[in-house]
């Protein structure tokens, strides 16, 4: 029998003569994963040797382990036998890292057991006081007069909804008395974070022109509770990528985002969830052409690999924010405990879009790797008008950042009656590409000297007989305020006409 090669969390050995050696490895992958197994009785190809085992050799390993291993730890020893070679198994696990054997420190990377670092060891120690008293369920300072009741009703009506709360909303202290979000008459700082406007900038939101982080082309800071910042996070990423809209003859038209909407809410929702607060640092969102990051201050707690999270080999669930986790579990926001980042993949993976994590002097970035192919990939989708929205980039100027606007790429249907087949040649402005219904004459000019809204909106109507503001505002994902002062400059500019009046007004191109 073959029992494969070793790894982070398995080591082998040939026989108990190697006790010695067997303890640091328990020792070295508690301290990287939290549990593992040791066989005796193994070679280090993981072919099975066997080895004599007698009560007396289950002792001596159950003895060394006792008297190496600290703080104590509960092995699960198990005799197995493979035609007539018997072997040991030791399964091991443990939550109290830092661990040491015999007084070192090691910690498990690959087969290997290197010594720690001292910062390691106090890095270790720090995690290990702040699990028995975690920050988020310590008192906050705020009280109870700063939680916003709006956010804490909808929160426990959504947590209604999926039958993981079990009472109706009365007011604020009943709800967060029943949440266990109370200490004493103060919120902890749970509520704080969840359901508290911040008063500091907790979101970051930038597009760079490129990965040198010399030129920002847009940038937006915002405060508020983390269920509006998440809102506002998924709403930035979808408006400053592309996005395709698919219709099928008269039918509703289906979105498709470049980047799935749900794994960039679970990817905000995490980041928020399990960063370190007592750093107070930001969430970020830096767009580029070529990825979207998601930057979140501390990285991922003792025992847990993102790896193997996007593997789907560990579905753990330790948080150094315990309670914030299980807040967010009962509303479904965070749909169930060890399964968010796996689905995330499986989302991306759909979508063809690549994604990794990555360790950074601050924390962690989780990297949405752009697909260029995405806009070509759904241009060739045959039957079905497509459009697919893109990335315009700012020019900076007059001492500020401009905000970012959409230009888009469309393969119209050349019985359309707007775009036919054969209109000219596809121009490129800034970035994006755009098809116009007139890419010449005194409609041209007008067209540009507008701006990326203005023109995003125009070309919008120009393929349909008209729509309304409503509709504009749900499609492309702009404010009803902005798509009605954009459809009066349209107008003011001769280039679109309104029919009709009040909420029955639509409008189409001239």
């Amino acid at each position: 029998m073959n029992l494969g090669i070793e790894s982070e969390h398995t080591e082998f050995k040939r026989s108990t003569s190697e006790l010695k050696e067997g303890m640091v490895s328990i020792a070295s992958i508690l301290n990287k994963h939290g549990s593992g197994e040791l066989y005796f009785g193994v070679t280090p190809r993981g072919d099975v040797c066997g080895q004599e085992v007698s009560e007396t050799t289950l002792r001596q390993i159950s003895q060394a382990i006792g008297m190496s291993i600290e703080p104590k730890i509960v092995p699960e020893i198990t005799v197995l036998d493979d035609n007539g070679k018997q072997f040991v198994r030791v399964s091991f696990a443990g939550a109290d890292a830092p661990y040491s054997c015999k007084g070192a420190y090691r910690i498990r990377s690959a087969d290997e057991d290197i010594i720690m670092t001292s910062a390691q060891i106090e890095a270790m120690v720090a995690q290990k006081i702040a699990a028995r008293n975690p920050w988020d369920s310590q008192a906050s300072r705020r009280t109870l007069a700063s939680i916003d009741e709006d956010t804490l009703r909808r929160y426990v009506e959504r947590g209604r909804s999926k039958g993981r709360i079990p009472f109706a909303f009365t007011n604020v202290e009943d709800a967060l008395s029943r949440l266990d979000l109370l200490s004493g008459d103060s919120p902890v700082n749970a509520a704080d974070v969840l359901f508290c406007k911040s008063s500091d900038i907790r979101l970051k939101m930038g597009i760079l022109e490129t990965h040198a982080r010399t030129h920002i082309l847009d940038l937006h800071q915002e405060s508020g509770t983390v269920f509006e910042l998440v809102d506002k996070g998924v709403a930035y990423v979808l408006n400053n990528t592309r996005r395709a809209f698919v219709m099928d003859g008269l039918g509703p038209r289906e979105e498709i985002p470049e980047i799935p909407t749900l794994a960039v809410r679970e990817a905000l929702m995490n980041a928020f969830a399990h960063q370190d607060w007592m750093l107070r640092g930001s969430v970020q969102i830096d767009i580029f052409n070529d990825a979207v990051e998601i930057l979140s201050p501390g990285w991922f707690v003792a025992g847990q690999d993102p790896v193997e999270h996007l593997t789907g080999e560990s579905v753990s669930s330790r948080s150094r924010n315990p309670l914030i986790a299980k807040t967010l579990h009962r509303s479904g926001d965070i749909e169930s405990y060890g399964t968010g980042i796996p689905r995330m993949k499986a989302l991306c993976d759909e979508a063809g879009i690549n994604i990794e994590y990555q360790r950074t002097p601050d924390g962690a970035k989780l990297i949405f790797h752009r697909n260029d192919a995405f806009a070509s990939e759904l241009a060739r989708s045959g039957q079905h008008q497509t459009e697919v929205a893109g990335n315009k980039w700012p020019k900076t100027g007059g001492g500020g950042q401009e905000r970012s606007g959409a230009t888009e790429i469309r393969q119209d249907r050349a019985d359309s009656g707007k775009i036919p087949a054969d209109s000219g040649e596809i121009g490129q402005d800034s970035g994006g590409f755009r098809r116009n219904r007139a890419d010449s004459g005194e409609i041209g000019q007008i067209l540009s000297r507008l701006n990326a809204n203005d023109k995003l909106i125009y070309d919008y109507i120009a393929v349909r007989d008209s729509v309304t503001s409503n509709s504009l505002s749900d499609d492309l994902g702009i404010p009803v305020r902005t798509v009605r002062d954009a459809l009066k400059r349209l107008i003011t500019a001769q280039v679109v006409a309104s029919v009709g009046k009040g909420k029955n007004t639509k409008y189409k191109v001239v």
